[in-house]
Protein backbone atom coordinates (compact mmCIF):
# COMPACT_ATOMS: atom_id res chain seq x y z
CA UNK A 1 0.00 0.00 0.00
CA UNK A 2 1.27 3.27 -0.70
CA UNK A 3 2.09 5.64 2.38
CA UNK A 4 -0.76 8.04 2.82
CA UNK A 5 1.55 11.41 1.42
CA UNK A 6 1.97 9.31 -1.66
CA UNK A 7 -1.73 8.74 -2.13
CA UNK A 8 -2.48 12.27 -1.42
CA UNK A 9 -0.27 13.92 -3.68
CA UNK A 10 -2.06 10.64 -6.47
CA UNK A 11 -5.29 12.25 -5.74
CA UNK A 12 -3.99 16.03 -6.37
CA UNK A 13 -2.42 14.98 -9.26
CA UNK A 14 -5.04 13.67 -10.73
CA UNK A 15 -7.28 16.52 -9.96
CA UNK A 16 -5.35 18.65 -11.32
CA UNK A 17 -5.26 17.01 -15.11
CA UNK A 18 -9.14 16.37 -14.23
CA UNK A 19 -9.72 20.05 -14.16
CA UNK A 20 -6.81 21.27 -16.57
CA UNK A 21 -3.67 23.06 -15.62
CA UNK A 22 -4.85 26.08 -18.04
CA UNK A 23 -8.39 25.68 -16.80
CA UNK A 24 -9.41 28.81 -14.81
CA UNK A 25 -8.79 32.13 -16.30
CA UNK A 26 -5.71 34.58 -15.74
CA UNK A 27 -5.84 36.00 -12.09
CA UNK A 28 -3.69 38.40 -9.82
CA UNK A 29 -2.93 37.73 -6.18
CA UNK A 30 -2.33 40.50 -4.03
CA UNK A 31 0.43 40.18 -1.36
CA UNK A 32 -1.45 41.65 1.82
CA UNK A 33 1.80 41.53 4.10
CA UNK A 34 3.36 44.04 1.58
CA UNK A 35 0.34 46.54 1.03
CA UNK A 36 -2.38 46.33 4.05
CA UNK A 37 -4.25 48.84 3.46
CA UNK A 38 -4.67 48.37 0.19
CA UNK A 39 -6.02 44.64 0.35
CA UNK A 40 -8.27 46.40 3.46
CA UNK A 41 -10.11 48.89 0.40
CA UNK A 42 -10.75 45.79 -1.45
CA UNK A 43 -12.25 43.69 1.23
CA UNK A 44 -14.17 46.46 2.52
CA UNK A 45 -15.36 46.96 -1.25
CA UNK A 46 -15.59 43.18 -1.62
CA UNK A 47 -17.80 42.07 1.93
CA UNK A 48 -18.90 45.50 3.37
CA UNK A 49 -19.65 48.00 1.32
CA UNK A 50 -23.09 49.43 0.40
CA UNK A 51 -23.27 48.41 -2.58
CA UNK A 52 -20.72 45.73 -2.47
CA UNK A 53 -18.71 44.87 -5.53
CA UNK A 54 -17.71 41.85 -7.17
CA UNK A 55 -14.34 39.95 -6.69
CA UNK A 56 -13.94 39.21 -10.05
CA UNK A 57 -14.28 42.40 -12.30
CA UNK A 58 -13.93 42.94 -16.21
CA UNK A 59 -10.75 45.09 -17.52
CA UNK A 60 -12.03 47.23 -20.84
CA UNK A 61 -9.28 48.72 -22.54
CA UNK A 62 -11.89 51.67 -23.16
CA UNK A 63 -11.44 52.89 -19.75
CA UNK A 64 -7.69 53.32 -20.04
CA UNK A 65 -8.26 56.43 -22.64
CA UNK A 66 -7.48 59.47 -20.84
CA UNK A 67 -10.83 60.76 -20.69
CA UNK A 68 -12.54 57.46 -19.51
CA UNK A 69 -9.81 57.02 -16.78
CA UNK A 70 -10.03 60.27 -15.32
CA UNK A 71 -13.71 60.31 -14.98
CA UNK A 72 -13.94 56.98 -12.69
CA UNK A 73 -11.38 58.29 -10.52
CA UNK A 74 -13.16 61.38 -10.61
CA UNK A 75 -16.39 59.42 -9.51
CA UNK A 76 -14.46 57.10 -6.86
CA UNK A 77 -13.18 60.25 -5.33
CA UNK A 78 -9.80 59.89 -6.51
CA UNK A 79 -10.18 62.80 -8.56
CA UNK A 80 -6.51 63.44 -9.99
CA UNK A 81 -7.05 66.91 -9.74
CA UNK A 82 -7.56 67.05 -6.01
CA UNK A 83 -8.90 64.42 -3.45
CA UNK A 84 -9.32 64.01 0.03
CA UNK A 85 -6.32 61.89 0.56
CA UNK A 86 -3.34 64.65 -0.77
CA UNK A 87 -5.36 68.62 -0.66
CA UNK A 88 -8.57 68.30 0.98
CA UNK A 89 -7.55 67.45 4.52
CA UNK A 90 -10.99 68.24 6.28
CA UNK A 91 -13.36 65.70 4.29
CA UNK A 92 -13.91 62.58 6.11
CA UNK A 93 -11.58 59.43 4.92
CA UNK A 94 -8.10 61.51 5.33
CA UNK A 95 -5.42 60.10 6.87
CA UNK A 96 -2.44 62.14 7.11
CA UNK A 97 0.86 61.76 7.54
CA UNK A 98 2.29 59.22 4.97
CA UNK A 99 -1.01 58.35 3.42
CA UNK A 100 -1.62 60.61 0.67
CA UNK A 101 -2.54 58.55 -2.32
CA UNK A 102 -6.26 57.98 -3.72
CA UNK A 103 -6.96 53.96 -3.77
CA UNK A 104 -9.78 53.22 -5.52
CA UNK A 105 -12.35 49.96 -5.82
CA UNK A 106 -13.60 48.82 -8.10
CA UNK A 107 -10.23 49.52 -10.45
CA UNK A 108 -10.90 53.00 -12.62
CA UNK A 109 -9.81 50.84 -15.98
CA UNK A 110 -12.73 47.90 -15.14
CA UNK A 111 -16.09 47.87 -16.47
CA UNK A 112 -17.62 47.78 -13.20
CA UNK A 113 -15.74 51.12 -12.60
CA UNK A 114 -17.36 52.60 -15.44
CA UNK A 115 -20.98 51.40 -14.47
CA UNK A 116 -20.18 51.89 -10.84
CA UNK A 117 -22.34 55.53 -10.95
CA UNK A 118 -20.51 57.55 -8.47
CA UNK A 119 -20.27 54.39 -5.52
CA UNK A 120 -16.74 53.10 -5.89
CA UNK A 121 -15.15 52.70 -2.70
CA UNK A 122 -12.02 54.54 -1.91
CA UNK A 123 -9.40 54.74 0.83
CA UNK A 124 -6.02 57.03 1.40
CA UNK A 125 -3.05 54.83 1.08
CA UNK A 126 0.71 55.09 0.76
CA UNK A 127 2.10 55.89 -2.44
CA UNK A 128 4.67 53.14 -2.01
CA UNK A 129 1.86 50.59 -2.01
CA UNK A 130 -0.09 52.18 -4.63
CA UNK A 131 2.65 51.91 -6.79
CA UNK A 132 3.19 48.24 -6.03
CA UNK A 133 -0.56 47.46 -6.99
CA UNK A 134 -0.27 49.50 -10.21
CA UNK A 135 2.84 47.69 -11.46
CA UNK A 136 0.99 43.82 -10.81
CA UNK A 137 -1.94 45.40 -12.57
CA UNK A 138 0.14 46.49 -15.61
CA UNK A 139 2.04 42.98 -15.62
CA UNK A 140 -1.45 41.58 -16.06
CA UNK A 141 -3.30 43.52 -18.48
CA UNK A 142 -0.37 44.76 -21.01
CA UNK A 143 0.16 41.45 -22.34
CA UNK A 144 -3.65 41.42 -23.16
CA UNK A 145 -3.36 44.74 -24.75
CA UNK A 146 -0.41 43.72 -26.64
CA UNK A 147 -3.19 40.87 -28.26
CA UNK A 148 -5.59 43.52 -28.89
CA UNK A 149 -8.34 42.01 -26.66
CA UNK A 150 -10.64 44.73 -25.32
CA UNK A 151 -11.83 43.14 -22.38
CA UNK A 152 -10.82 40.09 -20.25
CA UNK A 153 -12.29 38.98 -16.97
CA UNK A 154 -10.02 39.83 -14.18
CA UNK A 155 -10.05 36.77 -11.16
CA UNK A 156 -8.67 38.89 -7.45
CA UNK A 157 -7.70 37.01 -4.48
CA UNK A 158 -5.59 37.59 -1.33
CA UNK A 159 -2.38 36.61 -0.17
CA UNK A 160 -1.75 35.90 3.71
CA UNK A 161 -5.22 37.86 4.58
CA UNK A 162 -4.62 37.62 8.56
CA UNK A 163 -1.20 39.87 8.30
CA UNK A 164 -0.87 42.99 10.65
CA UNK A 165 -2.88 45.80 9.62
CA UNK A 166 -5.31 44.14 6.88
CA UNK A 167 -8.86 44.66 8.17
CA UNK A 168 -12.34 42.75 6.76
CA UNK A 169 -10.33 40.07 4.65
CA UNK A 170 -10.07 37.70 7.79
CA UNK A 171 -13.92 37.93 7.92
CA UNK A 172 -13.69 40.76 10.80
CA UNK A 173 -17.25 42.51 11.60
CA UNK A 174 -17.88 45.18 8.91
CA UNK A 175 -17.40 48.14 10.98
CA UNK A 176 -16.22 50.60 9.10
CA UNK A 177 -13.03 51.98 10.88
CA UNK A 178 -13.46 55.69 9.48
CA UNK A 179 -11.46 55.28 6.17
CA UNK A 180 -13.83 53.55 3.93
CA UNK A 181 -14.92 55.98 2.02
CA UNK A 182 -18.31 55.80 -0.68
CA UNK A 183 -20.51 58.66 -1.81
CA UNK A 184 -18.44 61.19 -0.02
CA UNK A 185 -18.71 59.40 3.45
CA UNK A 186 -17.82 56.71 6.10
CA UNK A 187 -21.05 54.65 5.67
CA UNK A 188 -21.97 51.73 7.79
CA UNK A 189 -21.14 48.02 6.58
CA UNK A 190 -23.22 45.79 5.67
CA UNK A 191 -24.94 44.57 8.94
CA UNK A 192 -24.33 47.37 11.17
CA UNK A 193 -26.48 50.13 10.40
CA UNK A 194 -29.97 48.62 12.46
CA UNK A 195 -31.33 52.50 11.73
CA UNK A 196 -33.43 51.07 8.90
CA UNK A 197 -35.28 48.28 11.26
CA UNK A 198 -34.43 45.98 8.69
CA UNK A 199 -33.43 42.43 8.21
CA UNK A 200 -29.95 42.60 5.90
CA UNK A 201 -28.90 39.42 4.38
CA UNK A 202 -25.55 37.77 6.25
CA UNK A 203 -22.29 39.49 4.89
CA UNK A 204 -20.82 37.04 2.74
CA UNK A 205 -17.32 35.55 3.88
CA UNK A 206 -13.93 35.08 2.72
CA UNK A 207 -12.77 30.79 2.25
CA UNK A 208 -9.20 30.26 2.61
CA UNK A 209 -7.16 28.01 0.72
CA UNK A 210 -3.49 26.87 1.54
CA UNK A 211 -1.56 26.47 -1.99
CA UNK A 212 1.18 24.13 -2.92
CA UNK A 213 3.94 26.94 -2.43
CA UNK A 214 2.45 27.07 1.62
CA UNK A 215 0.56 30.59 0.86
CA UNK A 216 -2.92 30.81 2.11
CA UNK A 217 -4.88 32.62 0.14
CA UNK A 218 -8.33 34.37 0.38
CA UNK A 219 -11.27 34.28 -2.18
CA UNK A 220 -15.50 34.67 -1.72
CA UNK A 221 -15.06 32.26 -4.74
CA UNK A 222 -14.86 28.93 -4.67
CA UNK A 223 -11.24 27.45 -5.74
CA UNK A 224 -11.02 23.81 -7.19
CA UNK A 225 -8.39 22.01 -5.49
CA UNK A 226 -5.50 21.04 -8.07
CA UNK A 227 -6.35 24.52 -10.08
CA UNK A 228 -3.60 25.99 -11.67
CA UNK A 229 -2.89 29.64 -9.76
CA UNK A 230 -1.23 32.34 -11.19
CA UNK A 231 0.47 34.28 -8.62
CA UNK A 232 2.47 37.66 -8.64
CA UNK A 233 5.95 37.49 -6.35
CA UNK A 234 7.60 40.95 -5.71
CA UNK A 235 10.93 40.81 -4.88
CA UNK A 236 12.97 44.15 -5.12
CA UNK A 237 10.22 45.79 -6.83
CA UNK A 238 10.69 42.97 -9.90
CA UNK A 239 7.21 41.37 -10.41
CA UNK A 240 7.30 37.79 -11.56
CA UNK A 241 4.42 36.13 -12.26
CA UNK A 242 4.50 32.07 -11.31
CA UNK A 243 2.49 29.36 -11.11
CA UNK A 244 0.95 27.65 -8.25
CA UNK A 245 -1.28 24.97 -7.15
CA UNK A 246 -4.72 24.83 -4.87
CA UNK A 247 -4.05 22.09 -2.32
CA UNK A 248 -6.69 22.11 0.19
CA UNK A 249 -9.54 24.71 1.44
CA UNK A 250 -8.33 25.56 5.37
CA UNK A 251 -10.24 26.92 8.43
CA UNK A 252 -9.87 29.83 9.49
CA UNK A 253 -7.99 28.93 12.63
CA UNK A 254 -5.36 26.90 10.17
CA UNK A 255 -5.36 29.82 7.85
CA UNK A 256 -4.82 32.53 10.38
CA UNK A 257 -1.50 30.58 12.04
CA UNK A 258 0.00 29.78 8.21
CA UNK A 259 -0.74 33.66 7.43
CA UNK A 260 1.32 35.18 10.08
CA UNK A 261 3.91 32.56 9.35
CA UNK A 262 4.43 33.24 5.92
Amino acid sequence: MLPHSLLRAARIITMIFATGLHASPPDITFLCDLMPEICTNMCWAMRCAQPRFPQTLTWDSSALELDVTLANLKASGCNVLGNRCRDKHGLQGHVGGMFFVCDEYPFFFTRESSQAGGQSVSRCVRRTTNKLQGKQLRAMFEPWKQDGLKTHKVQIALQNPGHDGVNYCFNQPCVNDGFEIQDGMAKPGVGTDRSLGEREAPTPAFRFFKMQSGAIVASMEPLVVGMNFTTSVVRAWRIRRVSDVVLEEVSAKIAAGSSFAN
